[in-house]
């Protein structure tokens, strides 16, 4: 009889083992695919924003220098930080030249339809771009910076609750528990788990992340083009007037990208 009682005690102590392991190890897990998935995304982040960037590099491009794209951006209420950043040998793509009568008029409807690209790629970095959600017709999901950095926080707090109800110490003083003739020993022996603990917790802690998500740049929002729209016809005319060679340089070399 007392050999299966014994026998019933290692199966439950067993049981109970493997289901504290499985817990520990799963809510680990949960929290590096988490993490994975996070950092799988960054990449599609940066492209978002290096498109954004060459965008104002072409607008400041098409004012004739930054100093003239700096007062239209303060003109429209946009933070200037973001010009460091800005490449002025960069070069985009460019788009179908609109049509109007005179060079002036090309000039200045450019001009507009470069900045409506820039205002849709800062919002596209930004606040994300609406994609379909795998597995669920009609939901969508955006993702983009401001999403990015709010993950981070959220992942941070899986992070820190894992730390704290699954610490390997806990787990692991729990394990020792079960085991009484183990427990006997140590204290005959003098022996435990302080001191012991907190250098096991603190080097299996899983890391948090940086919420400030060093590797992605904090481009601001643009105003929509229809807001924009008398801003920019003011900077066009007053580029136009002031530096007409320089103007007329930059709207002949992308004429002859046309060609």
């Amino acid at each position: 009889m007392t050999d299966q009682r014994e026998e019933m005690v290692s199966a439950l102590q067993d049981e109970v083992l493997s289901e504290m392991a499985e817990t520990f190890f799963s809510a680990r897990k949960a929290v590096d695919d988490e993490i994975e998935l996070f950092r799988s995304r960054e990449d599609e982040l940066r492209r978002a924003s290096q498109r954004a960037l060459c965008l104002a590099a072409w607008l400041s491009d098409l004012l004739t220098g930054r100093d003239m794209a700096e007062r239209l951006w303060l003109a429209l209420g946009v933070p200037v930080d973001f010009l460091s950043l800005v490449d002025s040998g960069e070069r985009c793509p460019h788009r179908d030249l609109p049509f109007a009568w005179t060079r002036r008029g090309r000039y200045e409807k450019l001009l507009q339809d470069v900045y409506e690209d820039a205002w849709r790629a800062f919002d596209d970095y930004v606040n994300g771009t609406a994609t379909p959600v795998p597995g669920r017709p009609g939901k969508v999901r955006r993702l983009g910076y401001r999403r990015y950095r709010r993950w981070a926080g959220e992942i941070n707090r899986m992070v820190e609750k894992v730390n704290r109800d699954h610490s390997p110490s806990c787990v692991l003083g729990m394990a020792r528990s079960m085991d009484v003739q183990g427990q006997d020993k140590l204290r005959v022996a003098g022996g435990g788990m302080d001191g012991y603990s907190c250098a096991l917790d603190a080097t299996l802690a899983l890391p948090c992340l940086d919420e400030r998500v060093p590797a992605l740049p904090d481009l601001p929002e643009l105003p929509p083009p229809d807001a924009a729209a008398r801003t920019l016809r003011s900077f066009a005319r007053k580029a136009w007037d002031e530096r007409r060679a320089r103007a007329a340089e930059v709207l002949a070399r992308v004429e002859h990208s046309q060609e």
